[in-house]
């Protein structure tokens, strides 16, 4: 409880009282929902079964992104796979190869200041995000591993993963 009481420090910093206030309320609403999250009357679809792939993908890797419809499959009806959100403008990446950037093992949340462990996601060089809604940041997208698969070490792949 007490990295808790550090994020609830940081917002009220760097957020704002009303802001915070909003964000706990939020909070507290989410928790109260009976049936799972769902609202009574509410239409459910049936649940999806996460595949836990675990490469343990290394920097340098060469991995390739699976099809868009194999990624789809393993997503939730909100387009999550264990919470993290598949993007659309990710598909521009699949079926292209790509060399693993950096292992993810941390995450803050931008909007709350919450620091989430986060297992089996790595970022890939030259996968990131460009100008959606005309924003000029260039972050690098999150890849679970079961989106990705690994590609064995060739000398003729070198190309084309620096080409991607």
């Amino acid at each position: 409880v007490p990295s808790r009481v550090i994020v609830f420090g940081w917002c009220l910093k760097h957020l704002g009282l009303a802001r915070t206030t909003g964000m706990v309320w939020s909070k507290i609403c989410r928790m109260c929902r009976r049936d799972n999250g769902h609202r009574a009357g509410e239409q459910r679809r049936k649940p999806v079964v996460h595949c836990e792939e675990e490469l343990h993908l290394q920097p340098g890797e060469l991995v390739e992104v699976k099809s868009e419809s194999e990624i789809r499959e393993s997503l939730d009806e909100y387009g999550r796979q264990r919470g993290l959100l598949w993007m659309p403008s990710m598909a521009r990446c699949c079926g292209k190869r790509y060399r693993v950037h950096k292992r993810i093992e941390t995450m803050m949340l931008e909007t709350t200041g919450e620091l989430r462990k986060v297992r089996n996601t790595v970022l890939l060089e030259n996968a990131m995000c460009e100008d959606l809604y005309g924003c000029d940041r260039s972050c690098f997208h999150y890849w679970r591993e079961a989106w990705l698969r690994r590609v064995p070490a060739d000398p003729g792949t070198d190309a084309k993963a620096d080409q991607a």
